[in-house]
């Protein structure tokens, strides 16, 4: 609860200095309950608006950096705000999969298990790339830093959602 806590208010100052900036990043690993999790955000401004964008990874706790996890939770989440509305348009996807290829996603609040698809493995594919970039082993909420090219593959990914290939993606205002 705490890293989540933590993400959030640097979020909140992050989304006042994000007009003067480029695309700012924020990475937090660690224990959350009785799991670690990874929360990958990014904020970049446009004209008039800001787009916010996170990864946040679940996993059980690793006892090494060596140690791959058994099963993980992706929630990606992109957010458009309209600096002088206020209106916003989010797509959130939430899938969990113990194994590549064994995947359920969240539909209307339940899981639906889903047949393994060229996006569903570009999924997998970054959120281990994700891992394999962080301290998954961290005892405590820890700042991370990730290579530019890291970044760039998370950011792809959140831009591609779209409501045609990905089912269960919600989209709302």
């Amino acid at each position: 609860m705490r890293l989540i806590k933590s993400l959030f208010i640097c979020l909140c100052f992050l989304v006042g200095t994000a007009l003067s900036q480029e695309r700012i990043s924020q990475v937090k690993v660690g224990p959350r309950d009785n799991q670690t999790s990874i929360v990958a955000a990014f904020i970049e401004p446009t004209e008039g608006s800001y787009k916010m964008q996170s990864m946040i990874v679940d996993f059980g706790p690793v006892k090494s950096r060596k140690e791959q996890p058994a099963s993980f939770q992706v929630d990606l989440t992109t957010t458009n705000r309209l600096l002088s509305t206020g209106a916003k348009q989010q797509k959130i996807l939430v899938l969990r999969w113990k194994k590549p290829g064994d995947f359920e996603l969240k539909c209307d609040g339940k899981w639906v298990k889903q047949e393994t698809s060229p996006m569903l493995t570009n999924i997998v594919d970054v959120t281990q790339t994700l891992i394999d970039n962080v301290p998954i082993d961290a005892k405590k909420p820890t700042d991370a830093t990730l290579p530019k090219d890291v970044e760039e593959k998370i950011i792809s990914l959140l831009n591609s959602l779209d409501t045609q290939k990905y089912p269960c993606l919600r989209s709302g205002n």
